[in-house]
């Protein structure tokens, strides 16, 4: 039983040192490559639409050389356009 807890006292101060060493800072801020750019960043959304209606969109969207996310979000902001007054009635309502 000797050896048994000499190698269990080794293992708990080996561990004990381990959670008791703070880990060290680095100097560097951690991150690489590009600083990060001050826009709004595009939220990934999925939809469900027929068939028919995708492949259409993108023949459309192969036609005007854009891609169907361009498209969507192009109609999106003339939709949000188009109805100012409901979103200004929505934050009427939030307050």
């Amino acid at each position: 039983m000797g050896k048994l807890q000499d190698r269990e006292n080794k293992r708990k101060s080996i561990i004990g040192g381990m959670i008791d060493t703070p880990i060290a800072q680095t100097t560097s801020t951690g991150s690489r490559g590009r600083p990060k750019a001050d826009r709004e960043l595009k939220k990934r959304i999925s939809l469900s639409v027929l068939p028919s209606l995708y492949d259409d969109i993108q023949k459309i969207a192969y036609v005007q050389r854009r891609s169907v996310s361009e498209l969507l979000s192009a109609m999106m902001e003339e939709y949000r356009g188009n109805h100012a007054a409901e979103l200004a009635e929505y934050e009427e309502i939030q307050r």
